[in-house]
C-alpha cells in the first residue's frame, strides 16, 4: 500500500470559516472555545487568522475585519475580501463550540493519518518493535486527551457543596485511605488522600518494596488494592506477602521443611487471610504508562480500586522525550492524572541517588530524589524510609524504620517510627514510645536487609 493510496486528510473548511467569522462578530466567544488552537486548523491562512484574532483579543483589544486585515494583508491573499465573506456568512456566535469541536475532530483524524504514515516508515528500521509500539501508543493516547472546559466559580457559590463535604467527613462517609499504621495515619492527617500521588523513596535495603506491599495488604482487607511489581516475579512477591501475613521467616518459605508443624500452621493461616483480601498483583515488567492505565482501569471496572502501588519508577518504560528528567515528569504527571480520574491513591516507589551517603547524617532530604524535580512537584506526599542500622550496626534504633514525611501538601512534615522485622519483610507499629534522634556518625557498614 502506498501513501498515495491513503485517503486525503480530513478537513473542515466551512467549520474553520465559521469559527473565524463567529470570533470576528463576537470577540467574547473566544473564551467559550479554550481547547481550540491554531494548530487544529487545516488551512494555513486560517491558522494565521485565528492566531492574530486570539492575539488581539487576549491583549484586550477590539478585534474585527479591519484590525486583522491591517496585520495580515501581506500574508493572506485578498485578505479584506475574504474576511468580509467569512463574517457575512455567519449569523451569530451561538454555535461556535460546535464548530470548534468539528475543527478539532478533523485535526485528530489528520494526526492519526500522519501516524499511520510514520508507522509505515518505521517498519523498515532496526528499532525494536516493542519500542515503536510504545511510542505510537503514547502518541495515540495523547491525541485522545481532551481537557474538559470548566468555568471558575465564586467561593461563596462553592461553599454549599463544601459544607456537604465537611458533613460527610464528620459522618465518616468521606475519609482518607488508612495505611494501617496509626502513627503514620496521624502524621498524614488520616491517611492517603484519594486523587493524589504519594512517593515513597529510599536507598536500597531500606524496605521500599516491603512498605509498598504492606500498604497494599492493609488496604486490601477493607477495600481493593493493586500492586504492580516490575522488579520481582509473582512468586517473590508472594514469598513476602505470606511471610508477612503468617509472620514466617522468608528463608523458611524458600526452603520449607514438612516436619516444621508450627511453620505450616502459620502458612495455612496466611493463606486463609489472603482469601479475605481483595489484592491484585501484576508482575509484568517494563510497563508503559498506557499499560499502567489499562491495568488500573481494568481492576477498577471489575471490583473497584482504592490504592495502586507501583514498584518502581525507574522500571516504567516509554515517554516522548529523549531527556530522562522530562520522561520522569511525563510519568509522574500521568500517574497524578490517573489518580484523579479513578479517584484512587497512587503510591510510587522510587530509589534515591547516592548523595545522602556522602553526608554524615544520611537521612534523606528532598534534593536526594533522583533525576527530576517533577517527582517532588507532582507528589502530594514524599515519604523517605531510613533505617539507622544499615549504616550504624551498633545503633540503639536497631529494628526501627524512620518514616520521614519530607513533604505533605496538606499538612506539616515530620517523622514517625515503625518496627521493621526484616526476616519477615514486614512493618508493624512500635510497641514503645520513640522519638527521632538525628546523629552525625560516620558510616560503618553498607550491609542491609531485604528491600
Amino acid at each position: 500500500m502506498n501513501i498515495s493510496d491513503l485517503p486525503k486528510p480530513s478537513e473542515a473548511v466551512h467549520a474553520e470559516q465559521s469559527v473565524i467569522g463567529a470570533l470576528l462578530i463576537d470577540n467574547e466567544a473566544l473564551y467559550r472555545i479554550p481547547d481550540l488552537a491554531a494548530s487544529h486548523f487545516y488551512r494555513n491562512d486560517h491558522r494565521l487568522i485565528f492566531t492574530e484574532i486570539a492575539k488581539q483579543i487576549s491583549a484586550g483589544k477590539r478585534c474585527d475585519v479591519i484590525t486583522v486585515m491591517e496585520v495580515l494583508r501581506d500574508k493572506v491573499d485578498d485578505c479584506l475580501v475574504y474576511l468580509n465573506q467569512i463574517t457575512q456568512s455567519v449569523l451569530s456566535s451561538s454555535s461556535i463550540s460546535r464548530y470548534a469541536d468539528i475543527v478539532m475532530d478533523r485535526a485528530v483524524k489528520r494526526a492519526l493519518a500522519a501516524l499511520g504514515g510514520e508507522m509505515m516508515d518505521l517498519q523498515g528500521t532496526v528499532e525494536p518493535a516493542a519500542a515503536i509500539v510504545d511510542r505510537m501508543a503514547a502518541k495515540v493516547e495523547a491525541l485522545a486527551q481532551k481537557r474538559t472546559q470548566q468555568e471558575p466559580e465564586l467561593m461563596s457559590d462553592m461553599l454549599s457543596n463544601y459544607v456537604d463535604v465537611i458533613q460527610a467527613r464528620m459522618e465518616g462517609k468521606v475519609k482518607p485511605i488508612q495505611t494501617g499504621f496509626a502513627d503514620l495515619d496521624n502524621r498524614l492527617d488520616g491517611g492517603l488522600e484519594r486523587g493524589t500521588l504519594t512517593v515513597i523513596a529510599a536507598r536500597p535495603g531500606m524496605g521500599k518494596t516491603a512498605m509498598g506491599l504492606c500498604l497494599a495488604r492493609n488496604v486490601a482487607f477493607w477495600g481493593t488494592s493493586l500492586f504492580l511489581s516490575m522488579e520481582m516475579s509473582r512468586d517473590q512477591v508472594n514469598d513476602r506477602n505470606v511471610a508477612a501475613l503468617g509472620k514466617l521467616p522468608i528463608a523458611w518459605l524458600r526452603k520449607p521443611n514438612e516436619n516444621d508443624t508450627d511453620e505450616f500452621t502459620r502458612l495455612t493461616h496466611a493463606c486463609k487471610q489472603a482469601q479475605e483480601m481483595n489484592f491484585y498483583i501484576d508482575d509484568q515488567t517494563a510497563l508503559s504508562m498506557l499499560e499502567i492505565r489499562s491495568k488500573a482501569r481494568s481492576v477498577k471496572r471489575k471490583s473497584g480500586l482504592d490504592l495502586m502501588v507501583i514498584d518502581q519508577l525507574s522500571f516504567i518504560e516509554g515517554g516522548e522525550s529523549d531527556k530522562s528528567w522530562e520522561v520522569v515528569g511525563e510519568h509522574t504527571r500521568g500517574l497524578l492524572a490517573l489518580a484523579k480520574e479513578l479517584d484512587i491513591a497512587v503510591v510510587l516507589l522510587c530509589q534515591l541517588n547516592r548523595k545522602c551517603e556522602e553526608r554524615n547524617n544520611k537521612r534523606p532530604i528532598l534534593s536526594d530524589l533522583a533525576v527530576s524535580g517533577s517527582i517532588e512537584q507532582d507528589a502530594a506526599n514524599v515519604i523517605f524510609l531510613y533505617r539507622d542500622e544499615i549504616y550504624n550496626p551498633d545503633t540503639p534504633d536497631r529494628g526501627v524504620c524512620e518514616v520521614i514525611t519530607a513533604k505533605q501538601r496538606q499538612g506539616e512534615p515530620g517523622t514517625v517510627g515503625l518496627s521493621y522485622i526484616g526476616n519477615q519483610t514486614r512493618f508493624a507499629s512500635l510497641a514503645r514510645e520513640w522519638h527521632p534522634a538525628p546523629r552525625n556518625t560516620p558510616r560503618r557498614s553498607s550491609k542491609g536487609g531485604l528491600d
